[in-house]
Parts: structure tokens; C-alpha cells; sequence
């Protein structure tokens, strides 16, 4: 949409959203102050060494001993590199390397992503990856191939709107919606909330009797968050525009 020029054509006043929480029951409401969810930053690794015979480790340049070591190392970023009160997530999650027990592979690839919720530890993560890379490919003797993408930034709420959306959720529903903590999922929404004032609000979707979490593959939500997710966000709109 903002590729094909939504926001210069017509200029929109604000933006508004919403996500399905299976957390809360159906009628509830919430919203993380600020920064809501995580900047999704995602990278392809690959260590490139010399294949050979598993009995014979020392003619060959092994590229899984080094991808354990970076797997291991990229855990440092939050643990000793970055303010613990910054959240910061790297996940390998996923590695494809050799095809048998007893030979050293050529190479190993690992696919990871990173979610931060301020620029500067943004980019600072960048960096650590990046140097954590070349660094432990040197002292493996291997060669590193790094492919790093940014994809989208930090939701944030904007602090304007925040008043109003309590407002116009008291009044529709008689509670107001819960200040909750920030998650460290994404979504392109927050290419709107990045270039104006925009809210993301969480909707209550928890099915009675079920325990279930957003993407798990058995997730089912209760469907009567749908239409109470409409009033939500039109109360909202109706109170901005008055």
C-alpha cells in the first residue's frame, strides 16, 4: 500500500490497528505504551571450509566446529554486550549443514532474526553479528558470508492517541483497555506508525477452556473477538475525528 503511494495521495491523520490476543478472554482490550512491538531484522550466514574425512579433522577446515562457536557467540549480544534493561532477541533458527555422520561438510548455513525495540540497539546488534561473523571465521579459517536485511521497525504507539483510545473504550464498553508490556513480535504495520501517528490495539481473542498461543499450528480463536475488534476501532476513529 505505501508502495503504491497510500500516504501521498491521500495523506492520511493517523493509523489504526489491531491484533488478535489469545492471552486475553473476549470484551478485553489492551495496548504496550510506546515502543509495542519489536523492529524484525533477519540474516543468512554461511561458513564456507574445506570438506574431509571425520577420523582426520586436521586436513580439513571445519565450518559446523565454527558454526556452533557463532550459534554459542550471538548469545553475548544480550548477555554482555547490550544495557539488560534493552531488550534484544537473536535466534538461529535454523541450520543446514553435511549430509553424513563421518564427513566434514564444505559448508553450513544458519538463517537467524533479530528483534530490538530501539534503533540504537538496532544497530548495535547489526554490528556484533557482523563482526561475531568475520572474527569467527577467522579464528576457524573459514570464509563468511553475510546477508543482513532490515525489514521492518518498531510499532509505536503514538502518545497522543493514547488518551482517546482510553476514552472511546470506556465509553463503548464500559472498561477501560489494560496497559500491557511490549512483545518482541513484529508486523509491517509499523511501517505506518513509523511515518505517522498510529495505535495498534489488542484485541481479547482466548477460546473458553483453551490455552492457546499466537502462530502455534493448533491455534483456534474465539470469533466473536471479530466484531467486537470493529466497534473497537471505529469508537476509536470516531473519537479522534471528534
Amino acid at each position: 500500500m505505501i508502495e503504491e503511494g497510500l500516504l501521498e495521495e491521500t495523506r492520511p491523520d493517523f493509523a489504526l490497528g489491531f491484533h488478535n490476543h489469545p492471552t486475553m478472554e473476549v470484551g478485553r482490550f489492551g495496548y504496550a505504551q510506546g515502543a509495542a512491538l519489536a523492529a524484525s531484522d533477519r540474516f543468512t550466514l554461511t561458513f564456507r571450509g574445506r570438506s574431509g574425512h571425520a577420523a582426520h579433522p586436521h586436513l580439513a577446515r571445519d565450518p559446523v566446529v565454527a558454526a556452533a562457536h557463532f550459534i554459542t557467540a550471538a548469545q553475548t549480544i544480550a548477555a554482555r554486550e547490550v544495557n539488560p534493561l534493552e531488550p534484544v532477541v537473536v535466534t538461529v533458527g535454523a541450520i543446514q549443514g553435511g549430509t553424513v555422520h563421518n564427513i566434514i561438510p564444505d559448508e553450513v548455513v544458519m538463517r537467524g532474526t533479530v528483534r530490538t525495540l530501539s534503533a540504537a540497539v538496532r544497530d548495535h546488534a547489526e554490528e556484533a553479528i557482523r563482526r561475531l561473523a568475520g572474527d569467527i571465521a577467522a579464528a576457524f579459517r573459514v570464509t563468511p558470508e553475510l546477508h543482513y536485511e532490515r525489514l521492518v521497525p518498531p510499532l509505536r504507539n503514538h502518545p497522543d492517541l493514547e488518551p482517546l483510545v482510553q476514552r472511546a473504550l470506556s465509553a463503548q464498553f464500559g472498561t477501560p483497555p489494560a496497559i500491557l508490556p511490549p512483545s518482541m513480535g513484529s508486523e509491517d504495520f509499523a511501517l505506518f506508525t513509523e511515518r505517522l501517528p498510529g495505535f495498534q490495539l489488542r484485541i481479547g481473542s482466548g477460546a473458553p477452556g483453551r490455552h492457546d498461543h499466537l502462530h502455534s499450528s493448533e491455534y483456534q480463536p474465539d470469533e466473536n473477538c471479530i466484531p467486537l475488534g470493529i466497534q473497537a476501532l471505529a469508537r476509536i476513529a470516531c473519537e479522534i475525528l471528534n
